[in-house]
């Protein structure tokens, strides 16, 4: 991904470029250094940075600058963007063998080091740790229990309130779906959350049920770090979706279902868009950090160009709001959501 360039998140590194394991590590929020980690009661950089403490705020519009972005263009196989789901390198490689729908890496030796060895039964979380000790930096989250409280408030009480609203609405978009291709209204998928921890995704399908047997190299997931610019987790041609559901793309109706989600705890209402499993194993180390906080149902990406953004500028998005969340920020990327979504900018 590039270094981030923000200044208000303050993360820095020892000037040496050492790891985590063994430097001062600096967020927004706080700070832990490799003195701090071998004294404290906590086994890991994961286990700090999930615990509770510091607040803090920023602004949205410097948050949300990306000046190297010279403008927005739809994201198109004609336009040159790459969907993440087309696998780059060697079929058959450790990444196929280890994560299921994951072919190519950048060396055979990278996916050896890299991916979670499920063969030892290494779980997420254990594969986090290994990785975490290697970031440059890292951004640590607003770990303070009153922002913690009332964000869950904010969200139960939202959620269900959308819910209620919402749902002549969604039994009607269930009929359509099941009336314009065979399947069940509801698409479900493993999705990461805070700690590395995985849940089952509600969505409405927007999708054929056969697309991975129509199109399997779709689903060949690899982040190619020298393709990041050019690469997207959506593209507008994708021809995956059916009429419906380029509709419900467009209108952002096909995430009432994440609803369900905030209200089991898996979502907030603002967070850091959960990822593929398949996915967060190609992430830097640094980037991990978007693992620190709960993932939400919209966030500093989504209010600051969607799928227009390519996958190293939805992370860089990602790891700022990390390091600069407080309540004001969730309010505003709240109100600045219906805005979006109103407009329909970069919904495809």
């Amino acid at each position: 991904m590039g270094e981030e360039t923000m200044p208000h998140t303050g993360a820095v590194t020892d000037g040496a470029g050492n790891g985590a394991g063994s430097s001062w590590v600096k967020g927004f929020h706080g700070t832990v250094g490799g003195l701090t980690l071998k004294e404290s009661p906590f086994a890991s950089v994961r286990e700090i940075a999930l615990s509770r403490r510091s607040t803090g705020f920023g602004r949205i519009d410097a948050l949300t600058e990306l000046p190297r972005r010279p403008g927005w263009v739809t994201p198109t196989g004609a336009n040159g963007a790459v969907h993440a789901g087309i696998g780059v390198g060697d079929a058959g490689s450790e990444a196929d063998s280890v994560l299921g729908g994951i072919s190519g890496s950048e060396s055979t030796g990278q996916a050896r080091q890299e991916l979670p060895n499920v063969g030892s039964g290494e779980s997420l979380a254990a594969f986090l740790d290994r990785r975490l000790a290697d970031a440059p930096y890292l951004y640590l989250p607003n770990r303070g229990r009153a922002y913690a409280i009332t964000k869950r408030l904010i969200d139960l009480i939202g959620a269900t309130v959308l819910l209620v609203v919402g749902a002549p609405v969604m039994i009607v978009l269930a009929i359509l779906i099941r009336l314009d291709s065979p399947g069940p209204a509801i698409f479900r998928q493993t999705r990461v959350t805070r700690g590395g921890r995985t849940f089952t995704f509600f969505k409405f399908r927007t999708m054929y049920v056969d697309a991975r047997e129509r199109f399997p190299e779709l689903y060949q997931y690899h982040l190619s770090a020298d393709l990041r610019d050019t690469t997207y987790y959506k593209l507008a041609d994708d021809p995956r979706n059916t009429k419906v559901g380029r509709w419900l793309r467009r209108t952002t109706l096909d995430e009432l279902p994440n609803l369900f989600n905030v209200l089991l705890g898996d979502l907030s209402l603002v967070g850091p868009r959960p990822d593929l499993p398949e996915l967060v194993v190609f992430y830097r180390p640094e980037e991990l950090a978007c693992l620190f906080t709960k993932a939400g149902l919209t966030g500093l990406a989504q209010v600051a160009g969607r799928s227009f953004l390519t996958i190293r500028e939805r992370l860089t998005l990602d790891m700022r709001y990390v390091a600069q969340q407080t309540l004001m920020l969730d309010l505003r990327i709240l109100w600045r959501t219906v805005i979006v979504v109103v407009l329909g900018r970069g919904a495809f």
